[in-house]
């Protein structure tokens, strides 16, 4: 047998002729069943239980009669034992206590001429109010709870990881966006003289040279990572989104070799020759002429800036 299947061994009982409805359960729930139960459970039979029919319960069947089920059964009990194995059983009939005080018994209520055995497998589908699974449903759903808990949890970290480079990309554009929209500005209102301000703008270059390019390589990683998965589930669109998204994020690298690079290496150059005290292939450079040089790398870096913002957008 296998381990999670019990047998049921079922008596159709008829009472002893002569006895009455009454007189038949009390005997059998008074007498015989405290007299058996501790042999069940000694022997290692799981459950017993007895179901008397009586005249007032058979009426109740009328209710449930239907164009399928129309015949009535006329035992008078049912008496149902569950054990593993057949050898629990046996092995009970053999123990003296039930050779001396339950066999004998029999006759003294049940009418042993016309009751029927007959003995089969159990298969549980309710129990307690509870859904009862087999062995290979069980299976099979831990299996698919186990595959839920695990899709779950890869859903949360590319939503996480979603979430996570939408607010890098923000954050990162907003950061560029302020150098361009405040920090200029202000350098160029509180600013008189040339090498003042090629200062000021190559220290701003270095501090954002040390954080934004990180930044925009974590959001690109984020993007990918939430595309690659997105790819693993079939989602073309979905994926090509995010893979998009993080292409015009890192896109601001590019356009910084191809764009930026000439007017950054003419602020580095200048601030170089004035921290000298050299002059200028043209001569001194006016404090105009930074200031229209900077104007330009801010028109320049505010574009860049937006590259991270479209591709949140995207995202």
């Amino acid at each position: 047998t296998s381990d999670d299947q019990f047998l049921c061994l079922t008596i159709c009982g008829y009472r002893r002729p002569g006895m009455s409805q009454e007189e038949y359960r009390h005997h059998m729930t008074h007498v015989s069943g405290p007299m058996t139960k501790g042999l069940m459970v000694k022997y290692g039979v799981k459950s017993w239980s007895l179901i008397h029919n009586t005249s007032q319960t058979r009426a109740i069947m009328t209710q449930l009669f239907d164009e399928h089920m129309v015949n009535l059964a006329d035992f008078d009990c049912f008496s149902q034992v569950v054990f593993r194995s057949v050898d629990d059983y046996k092995r009970m009939r053999e123990d003296p206590w039930y050779k001396e005080k339950v066999a004998g018994d029999h006759k003294n209520f049940a009418d042993t001429h016309k009751s029927m055995m007959t003995i089969g497998w159990i298969t549980d589908f309710v129990k307690d109010g509870e859904l009862i699974s087999s062995s290979k449903e069980r299976t099979d759903a831990e299996r698919k709870s186990h595959a839920s808990q695990n899709a779950g949890l890869d859903t949360r970290s590319i939503t996480r990881a979603k979430a996570t480079a939408l607010i890098t990309g923000a954050f990162l554009s907003g950061c560029m966006m302020s150098l361009s929209l405040m920090a200029v500005p202000v350098m160029l209102d509180t600013t008189t003289e040339a090498p003042q301000l090629f200062l000021q703008w190559t220290r701003m270059y270095h501090y954002g040279h040390q954080v934004l390019p990180t930044l925009a390589i974590c959001t690109f990683l984020l993007y990918s990572y939430v595309s690659f998965n997105r790819y693993n589930v079939g989602n073309p669109k979905s994926w090509f989104v995010y893979a998009l998204a993080g292409a015009v994020t890192l896109s601001l690298i590019p356009f910084t070799w191809i764009f930026m690079v000439p007017t950054n290496d003419e602020l580095f150059r200048l601030e170089a020759l004035t921290r000298t005290g050299a002059r200028t292939g043209n001569g001194t450079l006016t404090v105009m002429q930074a200031k229209g040089l900077v104007i330009k790398w801010s028109w320049l870096h505010f574009t860049r800036s937006c590259l991270p913002l479209v591709g949140a957008l995207i995202g």
